[in-house]
C-alpha cells in the first residue's frame, strides 16, 4: 500500500513544481520576437525570426514556436518552420521531413509514421520536434515553380535541413539551457528522401534515423515516372480500368503462393519475377481488347514500367533507376492512379492524368528545363544530361558511402513495401545493394537494417504495416540492441490484427502453416529466396 505524504512534505512540491510551470511560460513567451543571428547557422542565411511562441496544454503541455528564416536572395522564399519544446523534456530531438514537392509547414505534432495507432507521438513522450515548408510555400503539393530560384532549389534539395536543424537547437539552448542527449530523424516518401539527406551531408547532426520508402533518387524518379508515361501515352498503349483488373488478378493468381499463404500478398517478389510472364494475356492479333487480352503496344508499354530506366549520372556516382514492381502484385493504379482520360493534357493535372507524369513534370519543366511552357512528354533526358547531373546533385541522397554516419555511431531503419506504386522499392534495393558492396555486408549490418514489406504501398495496400520504429530505434542508439524478432501489423480495415514478422533483406516471411487472410507473426519464417 502506498502511503500518502504529509501536507508539510507535498506542499513545497506542489509550490516548486508550479514555479517550474511558471517558469517554463515565461521562458516560452520571452522567445517571441527575438532573432536568431545568420552566424548561428551553419548554411547561409539572413537569420531567423521567432514569429509567435505560445504555451499550449495539447497533446502534452509544450512551448510552440512558429517562425521564418530569411534568404540570402530576397527574391527566395522563407523557410517556415515550427518546432515544439515540451515541459517535460526527455533531451531528445526528432526532426520530422515532409511530402511531395512540400510547401506547407509540417508541424512536428503526427506520430512517427506507420507507428502503432496507439503509441504516443513523440511530443507527448517528450520530445523535442520539429519542421519546416522546405524553403518555399503553395497551396498545392505538386507545385514546381520554386524550382526556378536557385536558392529556393537548394533549400528544397536538403539545406532547409540544415538550417532548421541549427534554428531548433538555438531555441533549445535558449529554452532549457542544455544540449540534447540523443537528436533523431524520420521521414517517409519525400521526408525519407529528406531523412537521407540529412544523414548523408551532416551526419555529425544525427544519432539515428527512420527512413520508409524513400525518394532518395529524387531526379531519377521522376526521369523513369516521365519515360512510364510517355510510353503509356503511344498510340494503343493506354490502359483502362478494365486492363488492370485483368492483370492484378493474374499476377496474384501466379505468385501468391509462392510464399507459402494465399493471403493476396506477394511476399516472395524473387520467385514472382521468374514465374509470371505479361505474353500470357497477349491478344493474337497483337490488337488491344481491353479487359481481354494485351495488345502489342501495351505490352511494350508495360515491359517500359517494369523495366530499368537509364540516366545521365547521378549525385554519389548512382546512375539509372529501378522497374517498378508491376508484374510483382503491384497495382498500376496505386497512390495516383492512371487517369480518367486516355489523352494527356499540358501540363499534366491530377485526376485527368497518368499520377507519375503529374509527379515528375515540375521537376523536368521547372528545374531540368526552367520553361513553365514545356511539354514534359516531349522531353528527351539525353539532350540534358550536364543539367540533370547538376540537378541531382542539388537534391539526391544516394551516395553509397555511409561511413562519416556509421563511424559517428549513427544507425538507420530503412523499410519499404513492395507494392508501392509511387516510389518502385527497387530503387531502395538497389541502394542498399551498392552500400553494402562499397561498406561491406558486416559493416553495413552494424549500422543499418532493412525490410522489405510485403503487400504495403505508399501508405496503403492489402497490408497497411504498423511497426515499432522509433522503439526500435531509441533502443539501438541507446541501449545498444540492434533490432531483431520485430513484428508488422496489418491496420486494413478488412483484415486488421494480422501480423508476419519483418525480414531483414533479402529474407521474406514464408508461412510454415496452413494460412488464410488471418494469421500471427508465429505462423512465418524468414526465408532466404
Amino acid at each position: 500500500m502506498r502511503t500518502a505524504l504529509p501536507l508539510f512534505v507535498m506542499a513545497p512540491l506542489l509550490a516548486t513544481a508550479a514555479q517550474a510551470q511558471t517558469s517554463f511560460e515565461r521562458s516560452c513567451e520571452e522567445l517571441e520576437g527575438i532573432t536568431i543571428d545568420a552566424q548561428q547557422i551553419g548554411l547561409a542565411t539572413g537569420g531567423a525570426v521567432i514569429e509567435t511562441a505560445s504555451v499550449l496544454q495539447e497533446p502534452a503541455e509544450n512551448c510552440e514556436v512558429r517562425g521564418a528564416i530569411a534568404p540570402v536572395d530576397e527574391a527566395a522564399p522563407d523557410i517556415r518552420f515550427q518546432v515544439n519544446l515540451p515541459f517535460d523534456w526527455n533531451r531528445k530531438l526528432l526532426q520530422y521531413g515532409g511530402g511531395g514537392y512540400n510547401g506547407s509547414v509540417v508541424t512536428g505534432l503526427d506520430p512517427v509514421k506507420f507507428n502503432p495507432e496507439d503509441a504516443p507521438t513523440p511530443l507527448e513522450q517528450g520530445y523535442v520536434t520539429f519542421g519546416s515548408d522546405s524553403g518555399h510555400q503553395s497551396d498545392s503539393s505538386l507545385d514546381g515553380t520554386f524550382l526556378m530560384n536557385e536558392e529556393a532549389l537548394r533549400n528544397f534539395g536538403g539545406e532547409q535541413i540544415k538550417k532548421t536543424r541549427d534554428v531548433a537547437m538555438q531555441l533549445v539552448s535558449q529554452m532549457y539551457d542544455a544540449a540534447p542527449e540523443h537528436t533523431y530523424v524520420q521521414g517517409s516518401s519525400q521526408g525519407g528522401h529528406e531523412a537521407m539527406i540529412a544523414i548523408q551531408r551532416w551526419p555529425g547532426d544525427y544519432d539515428g534515423v527512420i527512413v520508409v520508402h524513400p525518394a532518395n533518387s529524387f531526379v531519377g524518379l521522376q526521369l523513369s515516372g516521365n519515360r512510364a508515361a510517355q510510353a503509356l501515352y503511344r498510340e494503343d498503349a493506354w490502359l483502362d480500368p478494365s486492363d488492370v483488373e485483368l492483370l492484378n488478378p493474374t499476377v496474384l493468381e501466379a505468385c501468391d503462393a509462392l510464399d507459402g499463404a494465399e493471403d493476396g500478398l506477394v511476399s516472395n517478389t524473387a520467385a514472382c519475377g521468374q514465374t509470371f510472364e505479361i505474353t500470357s494475356l497477349a491478344c493474337d492479333d497483337g490488337q488491344p481488347e481491353h479487359g481481354v487480352c494485351f495488345g502489342d503496344a501495351q505490352i511494350e508499354a508495360l515491359n517500359v514500367i517494369d523495366t530499368r530506366t537509364e540516366t545521365p549520372p547521378l549525385q554519389g556516382g548512382a546512375q539509372g533507376f529501378s522497374g517498378w514492381p508491376i508484374f510483382l502484385g503491384a497495382d498500376l493504379y496505386g497512390l495516383w492512379g492512371m487517369g480518367t482520360q486516355p489523352q494527356p493534357t499540358v501540363p499534366p493535372t491530377p485526376v485527368e492524368n497518368f499520377g507519375l507524369a503529374v509527379l515528375a513534370d515540375p521537376a523536368i519543366r521547372y528545374g531540368i528545363l526552367r520553361d513553365p511552357g514545356a511539354n514534359s512528354l516531349e522531353f528527351d533526358p539525353s539532350q540534358h544530361a550536364e543539367r540533370i547531373t547538376e540537378l541531382s546533385e542539388i537534391t539526391d541522397a544516394v551516395s553509397a558511402d555511409m561511413s562519416a554516419f556509421a563511424d559517428a555511431g549513427g544507425k538507420v531503419l530503412l523499410l519499404h513495401g513492395t507494392t508501392d506504386f509511387a516510389i518502385p522499392f527497387g530503387n531502395t534495393v538497389e541502394w542498399y545493394e551498392r552500400v553494402r558492396e562499397e561498406m561491406g555486408p558486416e559493416a553495413t549490418g552494424e549500422f543499418m537494417k532493412f525490410w522489405l514489406q510485403p503487400g504495403f504501398g505508399h501508405g496503403s495496400g492489402a497490408f497497411q504495416m504498423r511497426w515499432n520504429s522509433l522503439e526500435a530505434l531509441e533502443a539501438w542508439v541507446e541501449e545498444g540492441t540492434p533490432p531483431s524478432g520485430l513484428v508488422a501489423t496489418d491496420a486494413a480495415e478488412e483484415t486488421a490484427g494480422r501480423s508476419m514478422p519483418l525480414c531483414e533483406y533479402p529474407a521474406y516471411p514464408h508461412a510454415t502453416v496452413a494460412t488464410s487472410g488471418t494469421y500471427e507473426a508465429a505462423d512465418f519464417e524468414c526465408r532466404q529466396p
